[in-house]
């Protein structure tokens, strides 16, 4: 299968929520694998799939298959402009926050696509770059991320106190 193979890329809706909450939390039990100190496995609330939906500078995308009921694959992407301080240079960035493809469903360009959709909208919204954070251990998604071009911009270290 590839991306073109009957796959879906559209704005999603409330009734996307049961498949959208099974999806969030197949990347909310891999960050509480990867990184327990920062992450923990949870229930979300379809009020927050809710609010999501209502955000203008928020895209929330899914994919999804003709032959398969719900989503398959979703993406949560902000707008964000630079914060005022002289030095820093003034721009629009699009943050992809959180990108899942069902684990049955990776590797059949279905992230790509979903990157390629949410980067038109993030242009036709002015942002002028795309940036993520990958949490160190998810090497999938690292991985993923170096197949498309992207480069480490910067580190975030932490210690305890």
């Amino acid at each position: 299968m590839t991306a073109d193979a009957g796959i879906r890329v559209r704005r999603a809706r409330r009734d996307d929520w049961p498949s959208a909450r099974a999806l969030l939390r197949e990347i909310d039990d891999l960050h509480a694998a990867i990184a327990p100190e920062y992450f923990r496995t949870t229930t979300r609330a379809e009020g927050e799939w809710v609010s999501l939906l209502d955000e203008d500078a928020t895209a929330v995308l899914v994919a999804e298959l003709p032959s398969q009921d719900g989503a398959i694959a979703v993406l949560v992407a902000r707008i964000y402009d630079t914060p005022e301080n002289p030095a820093m240079v003034p721009r629009r960035r699009l943050h992809v926050e959180t990108l899942v493809v069902a684990g049955k469903q990776r590797r059949h360009g279905i992230g790509r696509r979903m990157m390629s959709e949410v980067a038109q909208w993030g242009r036709g919204h002015g942002a002028v770059e795309l940036v993520l954070t990958t949490w160190v251990g998810n090497r999938d998604a690292a991985a993923f991320y170096e197949r498309l071009g992207y480069r480490e911009l910067s580190r975030v270290l932490t210690a305890s106190l």
